[in-house]
């Protein structure tokens, strides 16, 4: 008696006898509408191969004559084997979702750019972003769009460098660092957003209670006044950074990078990082500040990366081979490959290349080069095409940037090198040396006469 199909429940009843050498006619999938397919696949095959829906949409495969050949005998065998096959690959995805397969892992694979930007979201929730270098706008005073920028792009921290003019220079500029501090400090205790920090601990906290933390430091050695006396004041109100040199802005112990061929030097300024440089050097390493060295010339980049107790830090930079403009400070790659046995951290700033915008695909390769010359435990961001979180979601397509080298990458090298300062706090010897007087008696440097 052959099948008879009730409409009711989509079932068909079994055949009493099935034909001989003859396999059955047809694969019935069922709830295949709640597959997703991607467009390739939706383009195999053609003609008289494509699926054809009948009893009610649910989809059939066409079997050809050619395919009854084999005999009913072989069919056990072969079902039984593809049975186990079946099982042994189910099991072992099982195992290996249960294993924990990073879900970066799984992104790659996937084409849905909200599901990688959702990822990295997600990521940033654990792991603070650490920019580098940050200004606040103009009318920060008035308008709080400055800070709703900061938590849009998903940034859990900045290092925020008081900047003074290098024209100060042996004039008021000690002043002018100390009235950006209390600025800084103003404008922070206004808002209800961001909270200024001193230490690594302090910045995970503030992370954790959705503020943004704010490491505050000194954007130039000129403001120091060649003082230790005044460097440790300047750590007493909260700076833990200083940038040995702002762009062409020589001070009388450390040479800054030069950009233009009409810079006029002074006769008797260093043209490296002369023995008093060294001493502020080790004074911060003794303080627990960080060491800023981005601006500095290339041959005091060279012994402050030798001299350095800890490891140091390059903010707003980019490798030179790959940009030489003048928004970034541009680092040459013999600089790069020392960061390693410094233990430092270069924070690049991936926005723009002079009056270029850098696309992201530009960007990524920075990182990647960056990475191969320095390695991933010395990279950080400072600036980002479009939005950081579009650059990591494109980021994380590629497999050597897993979960722990993103959180390295966005402000987990930062973390670090902050704590191996803040251990270093106290161990080393205080210095108490005056620069020498032929170092200062040149300029126009106000100081009173010592008795």
């Amino acid at each position: 008696m052959n099948a008879v199909p009730n409409r009711d429940f989509m079932e068909v009843h079994p055949l009493h006898q099935h034909q001989p050498h003859c396999k059955q006619q047809c694969f019935v999938f069922t709830e295949i509408a709640d597959i997703e397919l991607p467009a390739e696949i939706t383009k195999f095959g053609g003609g008289n191969e494509k699926l054809r829906c009948s009893n009610g949409g649910i989809p059939t495969y066409n079997c050809k004559k050619d395919s009854c050949s084999e005999s009913s005998a072989e069919r056990p065998g072969r079902s039984r084997s593809r049975r186990i096959l079946i099982g042994i690959c189910l099991v072992l995805v099982c195992i290996a979702m249960a294993g924990g397969i990073p879900l970066a892992l799984q992104l790659r694979s996937s084409s849905l750019l909200e599901a990688r930007l959702a990822f990295i979201r997600r990521l940033l929730t654990e792991s603070p972003l650490i920019e580098g270098s940050w200004k606040p706008p103009s009318d920060i005073k008035t308008n709080n769009s400055g800070l709703a920028d900061i938590r849009q792009n998903h940034i859990g921290a900045v290092l925020w460098p008081i900047a003074v003019h290098c024209g100060a220079q042996y004039l008021d500029a000690v002043q002018l660092a100390l009235e950006g501090i209390d600025e800084a400090k103003r404008i922070t205790a206004a808002s209800n957003s961001m909270h200024i920090v001193e230490s690594a601990d302090e910045m995970e906290q503030t992370h954790i209670r959705g503020e943004v933390a704010v490491l505050m430091g000194i954007g130039g050695g000129h403001a120091l006044g060649t003082s230790l006396a005044v460097l440790r004041s300047i750590y007493l109100l909260g700076a833990r950074f200083v940038s040995v040199t702002s762009l062409e802005c020589t001070t009388p112990w450390a040479a800054a990078a030069i950009r233009r061929r009409d810079y006029l030097i002074e006769e008797n300024a260093t043209n490296s990082l002369n023995e008093f440089g060294k001493t502020m050097l080790f004074e911060m390493n003794r303080l627990g500040m960080l060491v800023e060295i981005s601006q500095l010339s290339e041959a005091a980049m060279v012994i402050a990366l030798r001299t350095a107790k800890a490891p140091v830090l390059l903010m707003n930079a980019a490798p030179l081979s790959l940009c030489n403009g003048t928004n970034v400070a541009s680092i040459p790659d013999h600089v790069l490959s020392l960061l390693p046995e410094n233990g430092g951290v270069i924070l690049l700033n991936l926005e723009r290349c002079g009056d270029r915008s850098i696309s992201v695909r530009e960007a990524i390769l920075a990182i990647n080069y960056v990475r191969k010359v320095a390695g991933v435990d010395h990279i950080g961001l400072g600036g980002a095409p479009k939005s950081y979180a579009l650059l990591l979601a494109e980021l994380a397509r590629d497999r050597v940037w897993g979960n722990a080298a993103i959180k390295k990458l966005v402000g987990g090298n930062v973390m670090r090198i902050l704590r191996e300062i803040e251990a270093l706090k106290n161990r080393l010897p205080l210095y108490e040396e005056w620069i020498p007087n032929e170092s200062i008696e040149s300029n126009s440097y106000c100081r009173y006469p010592e008795s």
